[in-house]
This record gives structure tokens, sequence and C-alpha cells, in this order.
């Protein structure tokens, strides 16, 4: 017999974000209610993760991570003050 275990959260279950440095390896963890941004570089090594005037292909990319950030903290506060319908994610349990 098989078990399967799913885990569904709201964005409002969101504790907190944590970006990772694909240089250094470096978490830097943001409490979801003090979500403004993505950090403009990594803390320990420098790394650049948000920059204005660089390359194209950079700013597209750093603008996704951008939107996406700015979408949880509005859709937080639409459901704050009442929206009509929830997003939940869901998320399978790891085997580790």
């Amino acid at each position: 017999m098989t078990f399967e275990h799913k885990i569904v959260v709201g964005l409002d279950d969101i504790k907190a974000v944590v970006f990772e440095c694909g240089r250094c390896q470096t978490r830097i963890s943001v409490p979801a209610e003090k979500l403004r941004n993505v950090p403009m570089q990594c803390l320990q090594c420098g790394e650049i993760w948000i920059s204005k005037g660089v390359s194209p292909h950079h700013q597209d990319m750093a603008s996704a991570y951008e939107n996406f950030v700015s979408a949880i903290v509005k859709i937080r506060t639409l459901l704050e003050n009442g929206a009509p319908f929830k997003i939940l994610l869901e998320f399978s349990e790891s085997e580790d």
C-alpha cells in the first residue's frame, strides 16, 4: 500500500523567504512581514543580485525576481483585507 502526504500552504502561511547566493551559497532569510524587495547583493561575498544599468539579460532576470516578491507582498495585503479567493501552494514531502 502506498501512502501519499501533501502539504498545502497559502501565501499567508509563508513565515520567511530565503534567498541563497549562487556564488557562495550563503542564505539570507527575510521574515514575510519585512519582505519588500529582493536584496541587492549577497551579504557574505558581495555578489550583485539586483542592479540597474547591467546587461538586458541580467535585468530581465532581476525583474522577474522582483516582480515575484512584489506579488507575494501585494497578495498577502489583499488576503488581510478580505480577498475573494486564496492561492494555495501544494508541496510533496521530501523523501530524504
